[in-house]
């Protein structure tokens, strides 16, 4: 994180005392309002305040959905990251902490304009052809507008809240602060990294709130959408887009949760779940950039196309191959109802966090715990991958084991995509479709060409690094000159040496890349005998390209290192003999 200066001091001191004054209004409310002193306390207030309709208790989760908001963004991403774990909130919590995706009051418009006129050099109504004054949907960071160009295309403007970068600093420096604190007084904390953690949520905030980022990964992830048929992305202009003010395409539609308007618009419910499972299988799987919060406020889907679209990418996160081949294994094991295999691959997914960690302990308390979801009762429904990922993660946590950031990332993702397809189409299930989805993809995407492609780059990549790695004789011998000049030494150029090593160096290069051409074949071959092994297409002719080309590999491997070998063995003789 960036080094405080003394008036980020001073912006916390301040905020400090507003979030002091917040949290003792809220919790003495909720303190007061219990049982019989609560039943007091609204009696009072009726006869003391006269009021038209007689007084009704304020639940609790209703009153910290509005501690949140009066807090502050920072607040309010935090309590959407724990409306996004709903299925293990009880339902009037879930409700409340929901309410965070979309229902927050607007800013006035005055504060727009002055931000438009900052960020685009003029107001709105020069800017854009057309500009609603009025809001149609407000969130936690932003708000937005409907609006016209000049060129007659329907958008929408995000425009951020003002003042919110000095804020949510501010908020997360004291965040900071409170976390160290409370790690070096409190073993938990310690062992469960708080500050850490807290360092990573800060850093994807004040991501977030650059929309240049956004921007970004929305062309990325429109493009890697593209093959997918009723997916889309926000179209983003560019030319009316800077880092406080986004310019995207008009969305029409409804929440992919609102079944009734989908099914009085007469869609296919379960096509439109398998459709969103596709989407999300080939941005985890395939293309490794994958949308971070797939919540049901930020999908939603044409009434009349049936496209569904993708909004608010500030939030991605990126798995590399090795990361996606965990996530489809996950999905086999859970395909497969495997209690054993998903507690293996969670385990070598995960890093201990704290020393003394006790695997058979792990394993014989996942086995107990995870089953019940895993292998349920015979006639009942099949295994939910939300539930025994939840509760998977949990045993991770109690027996001293973290998961890799960006793979807690996809598995809360595939959690909301589940949660999505299971409102549309309870039958169906993202570890029932899902795997049979990848497969295909991994199998249609795995081709001897694409190999190659990847061998080459990757050969490439590193011969380009081993030349810039080689040392420039034109340089070395200037640098040698320059010290003659300046009368630290007397040089003598060899030229007879100097041969002597440019032919060894020769003869190293042409080690080099032979070593780098046997790698990249026993890597191409490793990756599609993995995908492979996925895919379960052991008698497909890539089956046979990819092991013949390992054992080839491995046979002139094995040549060469003999060969080696000998020249050092015959080497070492010589030296003796001298």
């Amino acid at each position: 994180m960036r080094r405080r200066s003394s008036l980020d001091s001073v912006r916390e001191s301040l905020r400090l005392q507003q979030i002091y004054n917040v949290f003792m209004q809220y919790g003495m409310d909720i303190l007061l309002d219990r049982g019989m002193l609560g039943e007091f306390r609204r009696y009072m207030q009726e006869k003391l305040h006269d009021p038209p309709h007689p007084l009704h208790q304020v639940t609790t989760p209703v009153k910290v959905r509005l501690l949140l908001q009066e807090l502050g963004p920072t607040y309010v991403k935090m309590g959407q990251i724990i409306s996004s774990q709903s299925q293990v909130l009880p339902e009037e919590w879930a409700v409340e902490m929901n309410k965070l995706q979309s229902d927050v009051p607007p800013f006035e418009y005055d504060i727009v304009c002055e931000t438009i006129i900052a960020e685009l050099g003029g107001p709105p109504e020069e800017v854009f052809a057309e500009f609603d004054p009025t809001p149609f949907a407000a969130a936690s960071t932003a708000q937005v507008h409907r609006a016209l160009l000049h060129s007659g295309e329907e958008v929408v403007v995000k425009v951020q809240r003002p003042n919110i970068n000095r804020q949510v600093k501010a908020d997360l420096g004291i965040m900071a602060s409170a976390a160290k604190v409370v790690e070096r007084r409190q073993d938990w904390a310690r062992e469960y990294g708080l500050v850490s953690v807290l360092n990573e949520f800060g850093t994807n905030v004040i991501y977030e709130l650059d929309y240049r980022n956004e921007a970004y990964n929305a062309l990325r992830l429109g493009r890697n959408m593209e093959s997918i048929e009723r997916v889309e992305v926000p179209k983003i202009y560019s030319l009316y887009s800077t880092s406080r003010v986004l310019t995207m395409s008009l969305v029409q539609g409804v929440k992919l949760t609102d079944v009734e308007a989908i099914d009085a618009a007469g869609l296919d419910r379960n096509e439109l779940a398998t459709v969103i499972v596709t989407a999300l299988i080939k941005q985890l799987l395939i293309d490794g950039f994958f949308h971070g919060d797939p919540h049901p406020g930020n999908l939603f889907v044409n009434l009349e196309t049936g496209v569904v679209t993708f909004l608010d990418n500030g939030m991605v996160g990126e798995l590399d191959f090795q990361k996606r081949l965990n996530l489809a294994q996950m999905l086999m094991v859970v395909r497969d109802r495997d209690t054993m295999g998903m507690a293996q691959v969670l385990l070598g997914l995960s890093k201990p966090f704290r020393p003394n960690t006790n695997e058979k302990a792990y394993y014989r308390e996942f086995e107990r715990v995870v089953s019940r979801y895993m292998n349920p009762p015979e006639g009942s429904a099949p295994a939910s991958f939300a539930d025994a990922a939840n509760a998977g993660l949990e045993l991770l946590r109690t027996h001293g084991y973290r998961l890799d950031p960006e793979l807690t990332l996809a598995l809360k993702a595939m959690m909301q995509i589940e949660a999505i397809t299971k409102l549309l189409y309870p039958e169906t299930g993202i570890s029932i479709i899902g795997f049979q989805i990848a497969r295909d993809m991994l199998v249609e995407s795995v081709t001897a060409e694409k190999v190659a492609n990847v061998l080459q780059q990757q050969a490439t990549m590193t011969l380009r690094e081993v030349v810039q790695r080689l040392p420039s004789l034109q340089e070395a011998t200037m640098s040698w000159i320059d010290q003659y000049q300046k009368g630290k030494f007397v040089l003598h150029v060899d030229t007879e040496e100097i041969s002597k090593e440019v032919k060894k160096l020769n003869a190293m290069t042409v080690q080099i890349t032979i070593g780098i051409m046997l790698v990249g074949m026993i890597v191409g071959s490793a990756i599609a005998a993995s995908f492979i092994s996925v895919s379960g297409e052991y008698g497909s002719l890539l089956a046979t390209v990819a092991f013949g080309g390992y054992f080839l590999a491995m046979f002139i491997a094995t040549i060469i290192v003999l060969n080696l070998v000998i020249r050092l063995l015959r080497g070492n003789r010589s030296s003796y003999d001298k």
